[in-house]
């Protein structure tokens, strides 16, 4: 069960992922567990790195590439460790928070951040904890607030009983410290990054709840909430009115 936790699921590649990744420069990236798969498109223009979610890979982000380029950005996409083509089978956020400084690094600074779902919470502790250089604005769609909210999500969908969780969160504590990842929360980090930014929710969200993005809007300063209507957990990053206004945003 700690195995099955800590293991995302492999997000199924579409055709027409397939296609964008394969226009781009494809390279691996070493890093402590192996290697990692990214993707580059663009020659010049300010960095955007798109940051995909738990279970996702960076083939789910690719909707965003085209309206990047048009609009003279350069776009940077990476499989985390145990995600789509990178190494590894098990991970979790404090292996893939250092993954950002391996592949800025690699690619220089970035401008701006992309991120989905368990992506923003990823990209905020790297900010927060890890001094992750700030880019100039953010984006994050169908935010995920608190990181040990994933085990009643995880029982639920396993349809475990309450003793097996407690067991896992006891193992989780021994692991990592008790406290150490019960601290790792999206709404309290966000009071920390003063940088201009702009989330996206879908109120028919069935995986991380709408009620996650609300949280962390309400205690983030300046931010720019939008809440969508039937693009449920992944369909903002395919739907060409968010990118719109993801460019809009950028550009102004």
């Amino acid at each position: 069960m700690y195995r099955a936790f800590f293991s995302p699921s492999k997000y199924e590649v579409k055709p027409t992922d397939k296609a964008v990744i394969a226009r781009g420069e494809n390279y691996r990236l070493p890093f402590e567990g192996g290697e990692l798969a990214v993707t580059t498109w663009g020659e010049s223009g300010p960095n955007v790195l798109l940051m995909h979610g738990w279970g996702g890979a960076r083939a789910q982000m690719t909707g965003f590439v085209e309206p990047l380029l048009s609009a003279g950005y350069r776009v940077i996409a990476y499989d985390q460790p145990a995600h789509g083509e990178s190494d590894g089978r098990m991970t979790n956020i404090l292996e893939i928070a250092p993954t950002l400084d391996l592949v800025m690094k690699r690619e220089g600074k970035f401008e701006v951040v992309i991120a989905h779902s368990f992506g923003t919470l990823a990209a905020s502790y790297a900010l927060v904890e890890r001094n992750f250089p700030p880019p100039s604005r953010l984006v994050y769609l169908g935010a995920f607030n608190r990181l040990l909210d994933s085990l009643p999500r995880f029982q639920v969908q396993a349809k475990l009983p309450d003793e097996l969780i407690h067991g896992l969160r006891e193992m989780i504590y021994e692991t990592f410290g008790r406290g150490t990842l019960d601290a790792i929360v999206n709404e309290e980090m966000v009071k920390r990054i003063h940088i201009p930014a702009l989330m996206f929710h879908d109120r028919s969200d069935n995986v991380t709840p709408v009620e996650d993005s609300r949280a962390i809007a309400n205690a983030w300063s300046g931010v720019q909430y939008v809440e969508t209507n039937g693009l449920g957990h992944r369909g903002a990053l395919q739907s060409a009115d968010v990118h719109k206004q993801v460019v809009k945003f950028l550009k102004s």
